[in-house]
């Protein structure tokens, strides 16, 4: 197996939800997303229907801060609004998939991007949820991912719920009309799983190199503990090629995984390979 990083584990992690489905939406640029989306496209789930921003059936490309958006149109078979996707998708049990990442999680599978603090005067506001909420109530799967699983964001109790899943087992949301589907948590160190109301979420999986004792002292919910439990399938050779050269050249996934102190530095090296890519394809001297 060659050498291969956390970020390229967790995209394959992710793009295992991916199937031929539903619909997966990408709501924003989300690097680690966006990447298992183009990954599961791009192997296992060819004829997955993917909308982004809001081009409908949107072709594998590469990421790209400065031109994600303008390549999702390219080879799409249509534009929508944001109604037609709400009606269409969310509220039409045809989604599957949206990956998500908050600023909190809690137990039951709730999450925070509204506010840290009281909601009047927040220590931090937050960029809020958009359509977060219906796709994680709404959608087959709820998948969440964090580049960081500490305890002050996979916490006891969200501070504000800016969306939850509400029913979580089979049974329940089939009777309520919904798609039954588990909630998924991949991190940097394992996956987390949850599919029956009464019962917390368990470890799924253990990254290599992570013991169950060092989730458990980093997660500040409840966890079920296996006796066995397997480790967490590292990424394959094609997987990593695909990544690297086709989906993700600049490391434009890896921007989650950088220190807030060297973030400024990172993002400015990736834009400037983008606009040297762009002016050696215009044939204009940088």
């Amino acid at each position: 197996m060659s050498d291969y990083e956390i970020h390229e584990l967790m995209v394959c992690r992710v793009a295992a939800e991916v199937d031929n489905d539903g619909v997966v939406v990408m709501g924003s640029f989300t690097p680690l997303a966006y990447a298992s989306y183009m990954l599961a496209k791009l192997t296992h789930a060819k004829d997955v229907y993917i909308a982004g921003f809001d081009a409908v059936g949107m072709q594998p490309n590469q990421l790209s801060f400065t031109g994600a958006e303008a390549a999702a149109y390219k080879g799409a078979v249509c534009r929508w609004g944001m109604l037609e996707e709400i009606n269409s998708i969310h509220l039409s049990n045809n989604g599957s998939v949206e990956a998500v990442s908050s600023a909190q999680f809690d137990g039951s599978g709730a999450i925070n991007l509204s506010v840290i603090g009281d909601f009047q005067k927040p220590k931090v506001r937050l960029p809020g949820g958009a359509g977060a909420a219906e796709v994680i109530k709404m959608y087959r799967k709820m998948v969440a991912y964090f580049p960081d699983h500490n305890p002050r964001t996979l916490v006891d109790k969200v501070g504000f719920v800016t969306g939850t899943r509400w029913k979580v087992g089979a049974k329940a949301r089939d009777e309520a009309g919904l798609m039954p589907g588990p909630i998924i948590v991949v991190t940097n160190f394992a996956v987390l799983v949850k599919d029956e109301d009464e019962r917390p979420f368990r470890i799924e999986s253990l990254h290599p190199g992570v013991d169950s004792q060092t989730v458990v002292e980093a997660t500040g919910f409840e966890l079920e503990v296996p006796s066995d439990i397997p480790t967490t399938a590292e990424p394959t050779e094609e997987q990593l090629r695909l990544l690297r050269e086709e989906i993700d050249p600049f490391g434009t996934v890896k921007f989650d995984f950088v220190s807030g102190r060297d973030r400024l530095a990172y993002l400015q090296g990736i834009l400037d390979a983008e606009w040297e890519r762009a002016a050696a394809a215009a044939g204009v001297a940088t």
